[in-house]
C-alpha cells in the first residue's frame, strides 16, 4: 500500500487496508526518510525523553518531525493504584454501565418482582461479564487499536500492562461474573451471561476482520443482557423478554453505523471490514430498515402485558422521528446527516423506555383498579357509604 492516496489520507508503507474502492491513483511524495540523520543534532533529547514520559504517541500518520519521539522508549509500570482506573478503561466501563442498565430495564419490566438480591446479583454480574468480554477484545485487537484515532489511547495500545495480565483480569473478571449470575441469579442468567462473553471476545472480535456480518452478531450479542435481567427476576424467557431484546437489537444498527460512517477513515486503516467501508448505501439501508422494523414492534409491545396500551401511540411518535433522521441518511448519506442520526439514538432509549415506565406504571394502576371492582369492594364500599349517610323525616 507504499504511495496510494487514500480518500481520507495518506496510506503509508506497511498499513494494511481492507477496500481497495478507496483509493485513487494519485502519486503521493514518499516520506523522507533522512530526516532524522541530517537533524539530530537539533534534537532536544531530554525535552523529547519528557513528552515520552506524558504519553507515547503511536499515531501512524505523524508527521516527520512528530515521529521522532517514537524511537526513543522506555519501560511503564503500572502503579497499584492505578490499576483500578486501568482495570475501568480495560473494561470500557462506560459502555459496561449502558449494558448494566438495559439488564436492569429488563429486570424492572418483567411483571414478576424479582428479589433484591437477583437486583444486586444482575448488575454485579453482568458487570464483571461485560467486562471481561471488552477486555479481552481489547487485548487482541490492540495492534490494530493503534492504527485508529478513537482507539489508539487506550490501555493495550499504551502496554500500560502486559497482555497476559490483560487476559488475566479478562478471565478473572468473565469467571466470578458467571458465578455471582449464578449464585445469586439463576442457571438461566448465568448461561446468558457466559454466552455473551463468547460470542462477544471470541466470535464477533474474530469475525470483525474478515466479513460484515459481525455487525449482526454485534448486535445479537448487544440484545442479550435484557433477557439476562428479565431472567434474573423470573427465571423465565417469554415474549416480553423477546420485545425488550428486540428494541435494542434494531436500535444498534442505526446507532452503530451512523457512528461508524463518519470514523470509517479509521475502520479502513485498521483493516475492519465494516459496512460503512465496504458498502457505504448498505450501511445506509440497513440503518433505515432496522430503524423502520422499531414502529411495529413497539406498537405490540402492550399486547405482551409489561405496558399500558397508551405506549404505542407514544412509541410511534418517537420511532417516527427516528425513522425520518434514518431516510434523510439514506437518502444523503454525509457526515452531517449520520452525526444527526447518531447524536439522537442516544436519547432514543432513555425516551423509549421512559415511555415504557410510565405505561407500566399506569397499568399497573388500571390493572389493580379493575381487581378491586371484580372482587365487588367498590359495591361493598359504596352500599356502606348509602348507608351512613342520615336520613331525613
Amino acid at each position: 500500500s507504499s504511495g496510494i492516496n487514500a480518500e481520507y489520507g495518506v496510506v503509508t508503507r506497511g498499513q494494511p487496508t481492507c477496500c481497495c474502492l478507496l483509493f485513487s491513483t494519485k502519486p503521493v511524495k514518499k516520506p523522507d526518510i533522512t530526516y532524522r540523520a541530517r537533524h539530530h543534532h537539533d534534537i532536544n533529547i531530554s525535552k523529547i525523553l519528557k513528552q515520552i514520559k506524558e504519553d507515547v504517541k503511536v499515531n501512524p500518520e505523524q508527521s516527520a518531525k512528530e515521529s521522532l519521539t517514537s524511537i526513543y522508549w522506555e519501560e511503564r509500570t503500572a502503579k497499584p493504584r492505578q490499576l483500578i482506573g486501568i482495570y475501568l478503561q480495560l473494561s470500557k466501563s462506560r459502555l459496561t454501565t449502558l449494558v448494566v442498565l438495559t439488564a436492569l430495564a429488563g429486570f424492572a419490566f418483567n411483571p414478576v418482582s424479582g428479589s433484591w438480591a437477583a437486583l444486586a446479583g444482575v448488575s454485579t454480574g453482568t458487570f464483571l461479564c461485560s467486562g471481561a468480554a471488552n477486555a479481552c477484545n481489547q487485548v487482541m485487537e490492540a495492534p490494530f487499536d493503534a492504527q485508529m484515532d478513537r482507539c489508539k489511547q487506550r490501555v493495550m495500545v499504551r502496554h500500560l500492562i502486559t497482555p497476559l495480565h490483560g487476559i488475566t483480569f479478562s478471565a478473572v473478571a468473565g469467571s466470578l461474573g458467571t458465578l455471582v449470575l449464578y449464585h445469586m441469579c439463576n442457571p438461566l442468567t448465568a448461561a446468558l451471561g457466559a454466552a455473551n462473553i463468547l460470542l462477544y471476545a471470541g466470535v464477533y472480535t474474530t469475525m470483525k476482520r474478515y466479513t460484515i456480518a459481525n455487525t449482526w452478531l454485534g448486535s445479537i450479542v448487544g440484545a442479550i443482557p435484557p433477557a439476562m435481567g428479565w431472567a434474573a427476576a423470573s427465571g423465565t424467557l417469554n415474549t416480553g423478554a423477546l420485545a425488550m431484546c428486540g428494541i435494542i437489537y434494531f436500535w444498534q444498527f442505526p446507532h452503530f453505523n451512523a457512528l461508524s460512517y463518519n470514523i470509517r477513515q479509521d475502520y479502513c486503516r485498521a483493516g475492519y471490514h465494516m459496512m460503512s467501508v465496504v458498502d457505504v448505501g448498505l450501511n445506509a439501508r440497513v440503518s433505515l430498515r432496522n430503524t423502520a422494523a422499531l414502529i411495529p414492534l413497539c406498537a405490540v409491545i402492550p399486547f405482551t402485558g409489561i405496558s399500558h396500551c397508551s405506549f404505542s401511540f407514544y412509541s410511534i411518535l418517537v420511532n417516527a422521528y427516528f425513522t425520518y433522521l434514518a431516510w434523510n441518511f439514506y437518502r444523503t448519506p454525509d457526515k452531517q446527516t449520520a452525526r444527526e442520526l447518531f447524536r439522537f439514538s442516544l436519547v432514543y432509549l432513555p425516551i423509549l423506555f421512559g415511555f415504557l415506565a410510565i405505561g407500566y406504571a399506569f397499568k399497573e394502576r388500571t390493572g389493580s383498579d379493575a381487581r378491586h371492582h371484580q372482587e365487588g369492594a367498590y359495591m361493598q364500599e359504596l352500599f356502606v357509604s348509602s348507608t351512613d349517610q342520615p336520613t331525613t323525616s
